[in-house]
Parts: C-alpha cells; sequence; structure tokens
C-alpha cells in the first residue's frame, strides 16, 4: 500500500475538518483497502477532537468504499425503495447506517465514486457540537454529518459529494437518554 495514496485520502479530509494524521494513517494502513471483491471495508474504532470557536467537532473515520465496485453496489427499483423505509431517520439509531444506506441509495454520488482517478474513497463521520448550551432547556446542540474523502475528482464531482453531504446532515435531539434523529438538510432526490 503506497503512502501517498493514504495521503490523498487524508488530504481530501482536510477540506472538511484537520484529522489527526497519524492516527488517521495508522487506522487506514492497519485497516487495510478492500479486496477487489468487497465493497467497503470497516475500520476501527478512532475518534479525534478538536474545539474552535465554541465547538466540538469529533471526527471519525468509519470505512473504506472500493470504487470500482460503486456502481455494483448501488441499490436500484424495490430494494432501494424497502432500504429507504428501513434505514429512515423514524426507526434507525446508527447514523452511520443512515449515512451509507443514502450514500448507495443517492445514483449521482456512486457516480462520482466509479469515476473517479482512485480506487478507494473513506467514508467518516463528523460530530459538531455547540458548546454554548447546557441543561435540559438550553441543551448542547449537535449534528451529525457524513464525511465523504474521493480523492481525483474535479470542481463539479466535489460540488456533488458536498451536496450530499450537507442533504444528509441529522440533528440529534431528544431528551436526556432517549435521543431521536431529525434531518436537517434538503430532501433526498427519489426518496
Amino acid at each position: 500500500m503506497k503512502s501517498d495514496f493514504i495521503d490523498g485520502l487524508i488530504h481530501c479530509v482536510d477540506r472538511v475538518v484537520k484529522p489527526n494524521t497519524a492516527l488517521l494513517k495508522d487506522i487506514l494502513v492497519i485497516g487495510g483497502m478492500p479486496a477487489k471483491t468487497q465493497n467497503l471495508q470497516y475500520l476501527s474504532y478512532n475518534r479525534h477532537t478538536t474545539i474552535d470557536n465554541g465547538y466540538a467537532f469529533d471526527f471519525s473515520a468509519v470505512a473504506v468504499i472500493n470504487n470500482r465496485r460503486a456502481i455494483q453496489w448501488q441499490l436500484h427499483g424495490y430494494s432501494k425503495k424497502v432500504s429507504r423505509w428501513v434505514f429512515s431517520t423514524r426507526w434507525t439509531r446508527n447514523p452511520l447506517d443512515l449515512f451509507l444506506n443514502n450514500l448507495r441509495c443517492d445514483r449521482a454520488v456512486m457516480e462520482v465514486l466509479a469515476g473517479s482517478g482512485s480506487q478507494f474513497s473513506l467514508i467518516g463521520i463528523l460530530t459538531r457540537t455547540d458548546l454554548h448550551g447546557s441543561g435540559l432547556i438550553q441543551r448542547h446542540a449537535q449534528y451529525i454529518s457524513p464525511v465523504l474523502a474521493v480523492p481525483g475528482i474535479d470542481g463539479e464531482d466535489l460540488k456533488t459529494i458536498q451536496a450530499f453531504e450537507s442533504t444528509n446532515r441529522i440533528k440529534k435531539a431528544g431528551l436526556v437518554g432517549l435521543h431521536y434523529y431529525r434531518k436537517r438538510g434538503r430532501q433526498m432526490v427519489g426518496a
């Protein structure tokens, strides 16, 4: 595995959040890349927290996606409709499940992955917490967003990736101990 390839993935994460480069590089080397027949390779648990202007940013790299299999991994037809219902913000409690399902259902993003100059992409989760709120009445606002790092794409493809990330931003809400997710971005096309 070439270190310049890993550096390319880390560089793509920089557009959203400044990751802990040494930790992320170790996670990518240890976790490895998906084999030719695998759609993705999950990475071991990692989290890097930074604080800036009253916000805490937690970034976790969660999986490496095999761009060569993006078109085969995409959901179509009936399976897409069923997965949209099962992995709805009403039912699921895991943001990663929501993000991966929405990724598989988004034809434009899957075409960007398949057409990129790189064999692999990185998906992560960025949690932004407003540190100014506290207590039951003025709670900490928390937003959870996917981060899709795709090396070797042009400006138009980057806009597609950024639209996917903003569309799938969710707000974690609820009472203490009982949380639910509310979608904050635009509605997905084809939902």
